[in-house]
């Protein structure tokens, strides 16, 4: 294990590449603060939905509304809001609309109560439509849209007993799929390290998960692959940091990592840009985050990487408005 661990810094600095490589620029700002958001593109707009930010008294203010972007465009516009306010509540865009899954919604238990609910924004629809739920509660997910369905895997699902509360749901290794068409789930191959607030990809048709923490353990390094045609998960380099709370993007053939959270000596933020190159199979440092945040989502579109919102201190202080663009300078 040391030897190995010693090869992947090895390898790591070898592929250092300079910051002068990148660009960062500015988009149009979130019409509101928020953190804790999965965004996605759908016919070519940005999507976001729900999410939260620090309120009075050390609770949350939890959000229902939806915003749009399209490239191009001076501001965001709204977009029908949920059903009811929630966060941590996951997207993902597909030719026909978009999916929503899971979420934390307040109830009378408290302002983390997991939710196993599937909702579903047409095209030109007025109103969110609900979906038969997920056969468990879950949030905090990583999903990818892969040619059998929809997967989601890990996350944190509610203990039997009591659902309200942050220490109330568990991780959980659920991997699960939906047939869009159908509606109907079925199971796959458990992901191997349970966690939640990760990140994932899919890239060259592969689902990579990567990073996250542990409600008991705390921030993981650990990342892994799926492969939809072995049906099998293969464990690959790991992050040169431990890092949860934190987004990724599949871009231009490699894979790049930003912002998480810490909550050792008085917790911070993330600065650091990771990029994953599938080819030498190594991690390396490419620029670091003008604005570093967690709790942030990632879209890539536009030959940019869009990161949206998420807070400038760990958890709910600080939550941003801002929109970055990050982008590779010979792809301008």
């Amino acid at each position: 294990m040391v030897r190995l661990a010693l090869l992947t810094v090895l390898l790591w600095s070898c592929g250092a590449a300079s910051a002068s490589d990148y660009r960062w620029s500015l988009a149009p700002s979130l019409p509101v603060p928020v953190q804790e958001i999965y965004p996605t593109v759908s016919h070519g707009q940005i999507v976001v939905a729900g999410g939260l930010r620090a309120g009075k008294g050390n609770m949350l203010e939890i959000d229902d509304r939806v915003w749009m972007l399209t490239p191009g465009a001076a501001q965001w516009q709204p977009a029908p809001a949920l059903p009811e306010r929630r966060h941590h509540a996951l997207l993902v865009g597909t030719e026909k609309g978009v999916w929503s899954f899971g979420g934390f919604i307040e109830s009378d238990n408290g302002q983390w109560t997991n939710t196993s609910t599937v909702m579903f924004l047409g095209q030109g629809a007025e109103s969110w439509q609900l979906k038969e739920p997920m056969p468990v509660t879950l949030s905090e997910t990583v999903s990818a849209h892969l040619s059998d369905g929809i997967h989601l895997a890990g996350g944190r699902s509610a203990t039997k007993h009591k659902n309200g509360q942050w220490l109330d749901s568990k991780d959980t290794n659920w991997h699960g799929v939906l047939n869009p068409d159908t509606g109907i789930w079925s199971t796959a191959p458990v992901l191997p390290t349970p966690r939640n607030s990760a990140c994932s990809v899919v890239l060259d048709g592969q689902w990579h998960v990567i990073g996250g923490r542990t409600v008991e353990g705390g921030n993981l390094a650990v990342h892994e692959v799926f492969s939809p045609q072995t049906r099998k998960w293969k464990t690959l380099a790991p992050l040169p940091k431990a890092q949860g709370g934190l987004t990724c993007a599949a871009y231009l053939g490699d894979i790049y990592v930003f912002g998480g959270e810490y909550f050792t000596e008085g917790g911070g933020v993330y600065r650091d840009v990771w990029r994953y190159s599938p080819r030498k199979r190594t991690w390396s440092s490419v620029s670091t985050m003008p604005v570093p945040r967690h709790g942030l989502g990632s879209v890539v579109l536009d030959n940019k990487i869009w990161l949206i919102g998420g807070a400038a201190k760990a958890g709910a202080r600080d939550t941003k408005t801002t929109v970055s663009q990050f982008q590779r300078a010979e792809s301008r």
